[in-house]
């Protein structure tokens, strides 16, 4: 009865705000889903000393998709708050919107896929591996620079990895990948001024998935 109560206050709340603001959701959803960060900036802009509100909103928001990167936001609030207050803030929206999904998956949707778990013998051994290993595990995972944020958070979420694990491996590992999203979202919107910075970005970014990819081969 509980959990039907907090689902009910969860999607009434959801339902509240959109209904409340329904030109702000369609508007944010329309730029982010074109990709426009110069576009998102100026709209991030327009709320004047809220946009941080507004921005730290949106990143809980997306927290809970897989189909928008975080670097179109971080990107513009590079723009819009600088490189280093705009890094920030991204770094705390994605931390927060992690603490909601993690709090909404493991108390809302745990009994849910524990079934999952038990018919699973792949999700069985990450169960196992997480009580022990959570916190090393998630820490390499959030160091990821396009890791999908919410499909991480979700896993250690359903898993027994313990609060304070997920809470630390979540702030210091994130702050890596944040740095890199707003620079790559950043100087892909003022492509002409920083384009040495971008490609070395890009490298950047291909060698560690180059690395893992490799380090993954070896140990087979």
């Amino acid at each position: 009865m509980n959990k039907v109560l907090a689902w009910g206050v969860i999607v009434g709340a959801m339902g509240l705000a959109y209904w409340w603001q329904p030109e702000f959701f369609q508007h944010s959803y329309a730029i982010i889903e074109h990709g426009d960060i110069p576009a998102l900036a100026e709209y991030l802009r327009s709320f004047g000393i809220w946009g941080i509100v507004v921005t730290l909103i949106l990143f809980v928001i997306m927290t809970f998709t897989i189909v928008f990167p975080f670097m179109i936001l971080s990107g513009a609030a590079g723009i819009v708050y600088g490189l280093f207050w705009g890094i920030i803030i991204s770094w705390m929206g994605e931390f927060i919107g992690a603490i909601v999904a993690f709090i909404f998956v493991r108390y809302f949707m745990r009994s849910t896929v524990a079934r999952w778990i038990a018919n699973s013998k792949y999700l069985k051994q990450v169960d196992d591996y997480s009580a022990t290993n959570g916190f090393s595990a998630l820490l390499i995972a959030r160091l990821l620079p396009l890791a999908p944020s919410g499909i991480i958070t979700a896993v250690a979420a359903i898993s027994r990895i313990s609060v304070r694990d997920f809470l630390l491996a979540t702030f210091i590992g994130k702050l890596p990948p944040v740095v890199v999203k707003v620079l790559l979202g950043h100087d892909l919107a003022y492509l002409g001024q920083h384009t040495s910075r971008l490609i070395l970005l890009c490298v950047l970014v291909v060698a560690v998935y180059g690395w893992l990819w490799w380090k993954k081969r070896k140990n087979r």
